[in-house]
């Protein structure tokens, strides 16, 4: 019996090993990206609190003005 040895032929198709390490750099970007994004968001809602409370203590300000001018008559 003659063993034949036959080459290894591209078929275009990739392997499981290459499937596999794809995924798992699309999902420790994906991870990364997460990350990144959630610090961004964090960051605009401090920044959204930070302006609501100034603008709670504006509004209180005016009311408090406009009561001292009511007292003197105005």
């Amino acid at each position: 019996m003659r063993k034949t040895c036959k080459s290894r032929v591209s078929k275009g198709a990739f392997t499981l090993l290459e499937m596999v390490l794809v995924v798992a750099i699309i999902v420790i970007l994906a991870s990364a990206l997460i990350f990144g994004v959630t610090g961004y968001i964090n960051g605009a809602n401090k920044a959204n609190n930070m302006v609501s409370d100034s603008a709670a203590e504006l509004e209180a300000n005016h009311h408090a003005s406009e009561a001292m001018l009511e007292g003197y008559g105005f």
